[in-house]
């Protein structure tokens, strides 16, 4: 055998190693979903209270803003007129009542202001279960306090948009869309990327470790069906247990680690 030290005995050294990871972690790195909603479940039933407060705050402001902003609306563009009018040939006619487009903007711009306010609860909670699968404390501020507020709204409403373009095509193009961008504002959230950025990143993600995703998702699914059953009270309950568990998928898949 020939010997393969080089002249001096110096040993080679050894080969360079690769770049910086990227967003998304290799194939076959699955997660145990049902592992991810025990640990929702446990997280949500220690913190029970904190989170059950930030939804009713939540909801309460959401419907002040929205009443307030239709009755605005209603009292600039719905104007009704309760005039009787007596014609020349005898015949009476009452007042109008709105215009039918104007009907239609004020509903779509009331519609568009209660989807930002959700995309900021949705933010919020995403926030929320973040820190807790990083093992910090869930302070009132978890669910309210943003770093940059606009850049995730303007990537809840992007994800909203790709969405919505994609339910319109026949509907399976939205729930493609809703699978794929499952995870992008954990990404906007946890590692500020801006919308695009995030949306590619969450893209990656899912392509790279299609099962654990796919499962991931369809056991929201499962859990908000289930959670609407009881009047949408146990909504109360579906949606901050999805939203950790989904934290819970997103740390394992970009292999950071989650708090006990």
């Amino acid at each position: 055998m020939s010997d393969t030290t080089p002249p001096g005995g110096a040993t080679p050294p050894p080969p360079p190693g690769y770049g910086p990871a990227s967003y998304g972690s290799a194939p076959g790195q699955g997660v145990d979903v049902v592992e991810a909603f025990k640990w929702g479940w446990k997280k949500f039933t220690e913190n029970v209270s904190p989170i059950l407060l930030a939804i009713l705050g939540y909801v309460v402001a959401i419907a002040v803003v929205v009443v307030i902003w239709y009755v605005i609306l209603a009292a600039v563009f719905l104007k009704t007129s309760d005039d009787i009018v007596i014609h020349d040939d005898g015949t009476v006619s009452m007042g109008s009542g709105p215009n039918f487009l104007a009907v239609l903007f004020v509903g779509a711009l009331t519609t568009l202001v209660a989807v930002l306010l959700v995309s900021i609860m949705q933010a919020g909670f995403v926030q929320g279960a973040l820190r807790l699968a990083r093992g910090e404390a869930l302070t009132p501020d978890a669910f309210f306090k943003f770093k940059n507020l606009p850049g995730v709204v303007l990537t809840s409403l992007l994800v909203a948009i790709l969405t919505a373009v994609g339910c319109a095509l026949f509907y399976l193009p939205g729930i493609a869309a809703a699978l794929f961008l499952q995870f992008t504002l954990y990404y906007a959230i946890d590692r500020g990327l801006g919308p695009v950025d995030a949306v590619k990143a969450s893209f990656e993600l899912v392509k790279n470790n299609l099962a654990t995703a796919g499962l991931t998702f369809l056991g929201l699914i499962v859990a908000n069906a289930v959670g609407s059953l009881a009047c949408g009270i146990g909504a109360l309950v579906a949606l901050p247990v999805g939203l950790l568990a989904q934290a819970y998928v997103y740390r394992r898949l970009t292999h950071e680690p989650v708090a006990a």
